[in-house]
């Protein structure tokens, strides 16, 4: 057959097949929901392997807006040796069937710091636990928890842990009982929609451009929305390892002034006032050396750490981005040897949808027009997009040593003026310590692919 034949034949087949499109519609060109662009976010942070137990959309959307203590009760374990599963639910418990028995959970860790881990277990005999980086041997953190003899949660220990997807196992000693464990994070910046994520919602090109520039932590790249709010060296007030700058005159240098570390390292804090609450970057003029690492309202924490390439003088270097509220902040530094600060700069930035849209297409993608929902291939794209400009970031895996003289470290200890508050939010005030849980959010179906 002729190919002049074929293609009589196949021109009415064709014309049929894009006559249906419009009928029944191009799965391409429909708009994604929130749950299914949660997923898509997992899987640009490269952890897909999270969607393979955690089917339900509330617990996507827990990993990515992590802001409070997550829990993982007891019949969620994705493996188990020589345990079952007694009581009725929600108070289910982990038994041991041998004389010890093993249970694993999965957590997927999406902002790096130190992460507190406590369970509710009971016993009369130690157990122990270990958080793995799926993929590696060596644990992030191993502990030994004493048990009561009631139950109630006991702290096991803090581990640092960097993005990745993580395996929590328990071993549990004949006797005892695990209800649940409880993964207690650093005051990290959530990753979702302005107005937060909704089971039922289409996603908009808004809420993309926000949560991918969330997710690769590039909100320092938003418009600034006011002048900044700039200290030099010579603010800060030295608490360790080594003597204060001299402050700015006529008679000094301005490498004078520079708040610098010697061979073993120093540790600063300095206090900056803030007009009204908002989203704020915090970038440092210095040189890593050593590294340096930083102490938000003594919550929120983040790492520099010496570059590759050897570089002349100081560079701004972005410590890290977040929400605060209006009053006195604590900014403080441990600095490794070498290290260097020359001059901080805490500055508002404008936040709306309008600004995210603005600035992720600046830096090379656009989800859609303003305000619409998001279709398939959009959504596919920004998740590879997302998955390029990760690869991109570099990974602050460095250790900057403590300095060894720490005399003038109680100098830290006097706090902001105002009424005491939460880390961050002066003058809100703190709630009574009791077990944390996952805020209340509505039904949620299943993800679907």
């Amino acid at each position: 057959m002729s190919w002049a034949r074929l293609r009589t034949l196949a021109l009415p087949v064709l014309a049929a097949g894009a006559a249906l499109v419009p009928l029944y519609g191009d799965p391409r060109a429909t708009p994604v929901t929130h749950p299914e662009w949660a997923r898509m976010l997992l899987r640009g942070l490269e952890m897909g392997e999270m969607l393979k137990v955690s089917e339900q959309a509330s617990q996507v959307f827990s990993f990515l807006s992590w802001k409070n203590t997550l829990t993982l009760e007891a019949e969620r374990y994705t493996r188990g040796d020589g345990v079952e599963l007694v009581g009725q639910a929600p108070r289910r418990r982990v038994v041991p069937t041998a004389a010890v028995g093993e249970v694993s959970y999965p957590v997927a860790i999406i902002r790096g710091g130190d992460y507190r881990l406590r369970l509710d277990i009971t016993g009369t005999e130690p157990a122990s636990t270990e958080v793995t980086r799926v993929g590696e041997t060596a644990p992030a953190g191993a502990f030994t928890v004493r048990p009561g003899s009631s139950p109630g949660f006991v702290d096991a220990g803090t581990a640092r842990l960097q993005p990745g997807v993580y395996s929590a196992a328990v071993l549990l000693p004949a006797g005892s009982s695990l209800g649940s464990l409880e993964l207690a994070p650093p005051c990290l910046n959530p990753i979702e929609p302005q107005g937060g994520w909704r089971s039922s919602a289409i996603a908009s090109t808004g809420d993309v451009a926000v949560t991918a520039i969330q997710a690769v932590d590039l909100e320092s790249e938003l418009p600034p929305a006011e002048t900044a709010v700039e200290v030099t060296g010579a603010d800060f007030r030295v608490t360790g390892g080594g003597s204060a700058p001299r402050p700015a005159s006529a008679e000094t240098s301005l490498e004078a002034t520079w708040l610098r570390a010697g061979p073993g390292g120093l540790q600063a804090v300095v206090f900056v006032d803030l007009p009204q609450a908002g989203l704020y970057t915090l970038s440092a003029f210095g040189i890593e050396a050593g590294g340096q690492s930083w102490l938000a309202d003594s919550c929120r924490t983040s790492v520099l750490c010496p570059r590759g390439e050897a570089r002349e003088g100081p560079e701004w270097r972005v410590v890290l981005s977040g929400t605060f509220l209006p009053g006195r902040h604590s900014f403080s530094v441990t600095l490794g040897p070498g290290a260097v600060v020359a001059r901080l700069r805490v500055e508002r930035k404008k936040d709306g949808a309008a600004d995210y849209l603005g600035t992720i297409r600046r830096l090379g993608f656009d989800p859609g027009p303003d305000s619409q929902p998001v279709t398939r291939n959009r959504a596919v794209d920004a998740m590879n997009w997302i998955r390029e400009r990760r690869g991109m970031m570099p990974v602050e895996t460095c250790d900057v040593p403590i300095p060894t003289d720490t005399t003038l470290r109680a100098a830290l200890a006097a706090p902001p003026t105002g009424p005491p508050g939460l880390p961050g939010f002066p003058g809100v005030p703190v709630p009574p310590i009791g077990p944390p849980v996952i805020p209340p959010q509505e039904p949620a179906s299943p993800v679907v692919p």
